[in-house]
């Protein structure tokens, strides 16, 4: 820690600032095959940076390893953490208070945003809602002993160009990227029962600047890019004019992105998104089952869903199917529907979650108030883990649920079968391709079946006294609903 003869000496200084991103638990392995940063830490990192404050930012996952106490030598450490990760934040927070007494503790992020009387117990201050606006007032005060309230709340939600271009210089092991994350938007105009994006970014959805968005894609140094919002093309319009932009600019990166399925309402902007370089997209189909689109409020159909495919695959787009099971109109059938619905329309890559009931959402409020949580412990909270009673199945026969629907779709024999097709597709295609440019069919996504079906297995050994635990409640008979 610096020391300083007196006040008057101190005011002179910029403290030194620190901002982690913490881990997950260790036995979600999945997280460690795609690195990428929370965008927050890294923008108020770049914010303060510009302002003369020494900064460094870490990132567990990325560095591979947890933060050591000499990278946590700094006057204000500021940790940022999901609720899969706060448990490893509160821990890095005691370590650094022991370590370092006079240090300050700022917690932010999206859990401590909906959770911040908790936060309080570990951190000396907690940050609620978007700080870009109010970070460099709050560690001024924070350092100089003038910030009185330890509960800080955003008045407002920050102008989304306001927010400068990210310098990822600033955060350690930034340059293994494979690709980099690009935030044109925040909020989202629907309302899922299960999402925290709402509560924390609000419905509205606010956009970056065309301008500023084709600013911040010209400071990517990788060859692709992920856009980061939770909705890429929410207003069409304006993803018009972000594609002719690039066109016109003559960027010429690849990316993918989260849409929604109703995109494919507009084929005209699909082509558009694939003729700029997009080569995947997440979409959220969440389930094949209507009655379950209802439940979660997900304002659309299977019809739409499989529209949607088709209509990627048709631009040579993969797609990259979000699913989620447990919901209160779901049945032990619905996990043989959702494998039928991914292979019966192609789906390249397939992601299935279990419902977990966030804090800040409506689910969560709805399972806490009626005594269906199984347990608050959050580094379970990730989607892999079930942490509430389901209504029509008992715990363990969801996570076996879910455990089978990944092992049918990421199976050894899947991967066969796609290698079959795709040499026979391959063998079309060449020729084609000697007069006329088509793009070939790859082997990617059957290496991403082999990968996930050895990732899943080590899931499951590392993973093997959580389910035990809920065979015990099934053992129990306690967790039935009528």
């Amino acid at each position: 820690m610096t020391n300083y003869k007196d006040d008057k000496d101190r005011s002179a200084k910029k403290p030194r600032i620190v901002f982690i991103e913490p881990r997950g638990s260790d036995d979600n392995v999945f997280a460690k095959y795609l690195a990428l940063p929370l965008m927050g830490p890294v923008y108020l990192a770049t914010i303060l940076s510009k302002k003369g404050f020494p900064v460094q930012c870490y990132n567990e996952n990325m560095l591979g390893r947890s933060v050591t106490l000499s990278e946590m030598d700094c006057d204000i450490l500021i940790i940022s953490a999901l609720t899969l990760s706060v448990q490893r934040g509160y821990k890095i927070a005691r370590k650094f208070k022991q370590v370092y007494p006079k240090g300050k503790v700022i917690m932010g992020g999206i859990h401590a945003s909906m959770r911040p009387a908790e936060a309080l117990k570990f951190a000396d201050y907690v940050f609620v809602g978007e700080g870009e606006e109010y970070i460099v007032d709050l560690v001024e005060n924070v350092y100089l002993g003038r910030q009185k309230e330890r509960l800080v709340y955003a008045k407002q939600k920050c102008d989304m160009d306001s927010v400068p271009t990210p310098d990822f210089s600033l955060l350690k092991n930034s340059k293994r990227m494979p690709l980099t994350p690009v935030i044109t938007s925040r909020g989202c105009p629907f309302d899922c029962t299960f999402c925290s994006v709402t509560e924390m970014f609000g419905k509205k959805y606010r956009i970056r600047s065309t301008e500023k968005v084709i600013e911040d894609i010209k400071a990517v140094k990788t060859k692709k890019i992920f856009f980061y919002d939770d909705n890429f093309t929410a207003l069409k319009k304006r993803s018009y004019e972000v594609l002719d932009q690039m066109r016109k600019e003559g960027i010429n990166k690849r990316w993918t992105s989260q849409v929604r399925a109703d995109v494919a309402n507009d084929p005209k902007l699909v082509k558009k998104m694939a003729d700029n370089g997009c080569y995947t997209v997440y979409v959220g189909f969440e389930s094949p089952d209507p009655n379950t689109l209802k439940y979660y409020h997900k304002s659309q159909t299977p019809a739409i869903i499989r529209k949607s495919i088709k209509t990627f695959h048709d631009n040579g787009i993969s797609v990259h199917g979000m699913f989620m099971l447990g919901a209160d109109t779901d049945t032990k059938d619905t996990f043989q529907l959702t494998k039928d619905f991914c292979h019966d329309n192609d789906i390249d890559f397939a992601q299935f979650a279990i419902l977990t009931p966030l804090p800040g959402t409506r689910t969560f409020k709805e399972f806490e108030n009626d005594g269906r949580l199984l347990h608050k412990n959050w580094k379970f909270y990730e989607g892999l883990h079930v942490v509430f009673k389901p209504k029509n199945m008992t715990p363990y026969q969801l996570q076996q649920g879910m455990i089978e629907t990944f092992e049918d779709f990421y199976s050894y024999s899947r991967a066969i079968n796609d290698s079959l097709n795709a040499i026979v597709d391959i063998s079309t295609a060449a020729f084609r391709a000697w007069y006329q440019n088509v793009q070939l069919p790859n082997f990617s996504n059957i290496g991403t079946r082999i990968m996930g079906h050895s990732i899943l297995k080590k899931w499951i050994r590392q993973n093997q006294e959580y389910l035990d635990f809920l065979a015990k409640l099934d053992l129990k008979g306690r967790w039935s609903f009528s």
